[in-house]
Order: C-alpha cells, then sequence, then structure tokens
C-alpha cells in the first residue's frame, strides 16, 4: 500500500518536471524563428508553424491537456514543414527532437480534431 502511494507522488512529480520541460521547449522553439535570418525573411511561410507553438503554449497557460497538444504539435510540426518545403535550423531540429521524446508517451484519442496539417487543431 504504502510502495503504490509513493510511486503515485513521484509519478506525478515526473509528469510535472516534464510538463515544466515541455513548456520550456516550446518557449525555446517559438523564440527560435526570430533568432534565424532565413526564418526572418520568410516569416510569412513559417508563420503557421510558429502561431501553432504560440496556440499550444496558450494550452500550457490554460491547462487544457497541454501535454496532449504539445505530442500532437511534435507531428504537425515536421509535417507542415516537409509539405511546404520548409528547413528547420539545427537548433530547432534539437528542440523538435527533444519535445519528441518528451511526448512519445501521450495519449492523443480525443485531441486528433481536424487535418494533421491544419492549424485549427490547436484553437480553444
Amino acid at each position: 500500500m504504502q510502495v503504490a502511494i509513493f510511486r503515485k507522488f513521484f509519478q506525478k512529480n515526473d509528469q510535472a518536471k516534464e510538463r515544466e520541460q515541455t513548456c520550456q521547449i516550446l518557449k525555446n522553439f517559438y523564440a527560435s524563428f526570430f533568432s534565424d535570418i532565413y526564418n526572418e525573411r520568410n516569416i510569412g511561410r513559417y508563420k503557421p508553424l510558429r502561431d501553432a507553438i504560440a496556440l499550444v503554449l496558450g494550452h500550457f497557460d490554460s491547462g487544457n491537456h497541454p501535454m496532449e497538444y504539445a505530442a500532437k504539435l511534435a507531428l504537425y510540426l515536421p509535417a507542415k514543414a516537409s509539405l511546404n518545403h520548409l528547413r528547420f535550423t539545427k537548433e530547432q531540429q534539437g528542440l523538435l527532437k527533444q519535445l519528441t521524446q518528451l511526448t512519445r508517451r501521450v495519449k492523443l484519442n480525443f485531441v486528433y480534431l481536424s487535418p494533421l496539417d491544419s492549424i485549427s487543431q490547436f484553437s480553444f
């Protein structure tokens, strides 16, 4: 009985830590669009990616299933980038890899609300 209580306590701490790390990665990813001159010059093409990240950050602020939306974002970003022939910087590739690692065990049953390449799936 006591082991189960401690296990549940540590599991909640791990989830909170992963949530905090994921939020920080998303903030860094959002900021990275302003630090790369190529992305800044072509901001019109990268704007849907940046806006999707901002919407998911809004889910973190509101507490509305943030990890689920972050996991969906980890699928959306590479799909949208490859469909539109966009490139990520090495920094952005590293952040995307970290995001994918942190969200790989998240269940996505209820967040599939629209096509994979649609930004409307992240709206409130």
